[in-house]
């Protein structure tokens, strides 16, 4: 999996090329004229902070397209991925845009919907170059850092069965110092954006292949809503296959993702 590739979309059940979607969501956004969009900044290249300061990578790039599709301005609010959910449920956010793995409890979930897909990932560890950990089936024992929220806790809880100790942080940036300081032997994230950080950062590698749990990685990153905005739903996964099918997502791709 060193070539990551973009997932084809699914036609079925989206809106035919051509046939407009009703803009009756617009009535429910929490501020008339954007769509307020939840992000950590801290997920390159998928979220990240530029060094002016802006936002960046695929996810925010994505999202901004969309937003600009739909005839709205996007409002990006930073925030720990752990607040990310609980802010959509509360209806401080229209959507979450923040390198969310279609997961199967998500897609379950009474409160939130999934877009289609957006890119393909996994998940897998992160760890110095000198680790005596070579393979990600060598967690076991070992002290291991997860983002609160995500699914890599729980992955690593049914993997290893309890034995590994996992220590939460609000972000990427926090674990990755421990990491360095030597305070935890490995991080768990998601594939890409590991190998961002191994390719950014001298001292850490990425190992391949990742962890392999059915129906749990390999994943998908999808775009979230609430369960109570179904036409907002219908209308991003509409603009998710134009988006697709014009080139424009190839060419986010081989920007943020693939480009050297």
């Amino acid at each position: 999996m060193k070539i990551i590739k973009l997932l084809a979309f699914s036609v079925a059940g989206l809106i035919a090329a051509g046939h407009a979607v009703a803009d009756d969501f617009k009535q429910a956004l929490v501020q008339e004229g954007k769509l307020t969009i939840a992000t950590t900044g801290n997920a390159p290249p998928l979220t990240l902070v530029q060094s002016d300061g802006s936002l960046g990578g695929f996810d925010v790039a994505l999202c901004e397209r969309i937003a600009q599709d739909l005839g709205l301005k996007a409002e990006f609010v930073r925030v720990d991925f752990a607040a990310t959910i609980p802010g959509l449920k509360a209806g401080r956010f229209d959507m979450i845009c923040s390198a969310v793995a279609r997961t199967p409890a998500r897609m379950a979930s009474p409160d939130l919907y999934l877009s289609e897909p957006t890119v393909e990932n996994f998940t897998t560890l992160v760890v110095p170059k000198d680790s005596e950990i070579a393979s990600v089936d060598q967690g076991r024992g070992h002290r291991i850092g997860v983002v609160r929220g995500g699914q890599e806790g729980p992955i690593l809880e049914k993997i290893f069965e309890g034995d590994v100790t996992v220590t939460t942080y609000p972000g990427i940036a926090e674990e990755m110092l421990d990491l360095k300081n030597g305070r935890i032997d490995a991080v768990s994230m998601n594939y890409l954006t590991a190998r961002f950080h191994a390719r950014a950062e001298e001292g850490v590698t990425v190992l391949e292949p990742g962890f392999i749990v059915e129906n749990v990685s390999p994943y998908t990153h999808g775009l979230v809503v609430s369960r109570n905005e179904p036409d907002l739903l219908a209308a991003i996964n509409d603009a998710l296959a134009k988006l697709k099918a014009d080139g424009t997502i190839d060419k986010l791709k081989e920007k943020w993702i693939t480009g050297e």
